[in-house]
C-alpha cells in the first residue's frame, strides 16, 4: 500500500521541461559601408558562446601573468586589443561571404575572395582602421543575436523579463522599547 502511494505522489508531480535545441546561436549580418551598400556578410555567434568566453578569459590571464616588466622585449607578447580581435576572429565569426583581400605580387595588385578561417579573419581584423571597424560591427551584432536568444529562450522556459521584478519591498525597521525595570 505504501509503494501505491509513492507512485501516485509521482505521477501528481511533473517536471515541465523547455527543450532548446542549442544555445549557441548565429545569424547572418550584412556589413554596409558609409554609403549604406552591402560590403560583406558575416556570421556571427551569440557573444555567450562558450569558447569566445574562455578565449576573453584567457586574453586577461595572459595580460596579467606577464607582469608589468616593461623593460623585457618579447616579439611574439601581443597586445590586449589584439587578443581580443583574435578570440573574435576565431570565435564570433562562423563564415562570411564577399570578402576580398587585396595583395600586391610582383608589383601588382591581386583581389582575391578568400575563405573563411580564423587565420584570415585575424589578419582581416587587425588591418588597421577598417580593421576596427569590422571588429565592432562583429562585437555589436553578437551582442544583439545573443539578447534576441536569451529573450527566446526566457519565453521558452516560461519567464519573460518583465515578470522578474529587481525592485526589493521595503521594510519598516521595527523599534523595540526597552523596559528598563529599576532595581
Amino acid at each position: 500500500m505504501g509503494f501505491f502511494i509513492s507512485k501516485i505522489s509521482e505521477v501528481a508531480m511533473a517536471l515541465k521541461v523547455g527543450i532548446i535545441k542549442s544555445s549557441d546561436v548565429s545569424k547572418w549580418c550584412e556589413y554596409k559601408g558609409a554609403d549604406g551598400e552591402v560590403q560583406a556578410e558575416f556570421k556571427v555567434r551569440g557573444i555567450a558562446y562558450k569558447p569566445f568566453q574562455v578565449a576573453i578569459e584567457r586574453a586577461g590571464n595572459q595580460i596579467s601573468s606577464k607582469g608589468y616588466d616593461v623593460m623585457v622585449k618579447d616579439e611574439d607578447a601581443k597586445l590586449y586589443h589584439e587578443l581580443l580581435m583574435d578570440a573574435c576572429a576565431a570565435h564570433l565569426i562562423e563564415d562570411w561571404k564577399g570578402v576580398v583581400f587585396a595583395e600586391i605580387v610582383d608589383g601588382k595588385t591581386v583581389e582575391s575572395e578568400k575563405p573563411y578561417t580564423p587565420e584570415n579573419a585575424s589578419k582581416l581584423l587587425n588591418l588597421g582602421d577598417i580593421g576596427i571597424s569590422i571588429w565592432l560591427f562583429i562585437k555589436e551584432q553578437a551582442q544583439k543575436i545573443q539578447e534576441d536568444a536569451d529573450k527566446d529562450k526566457a519565453l521558452i522556459l516560461g519567464k519573460s523579463s518583465s515578470s522578474i521584478s529587481t525592485k526589493r519591498p521595503m521594510r519598516r525597521k521595527r523599534r523595540t522599547k526597552l523596559n528598563k525595570s529599576s532595581s
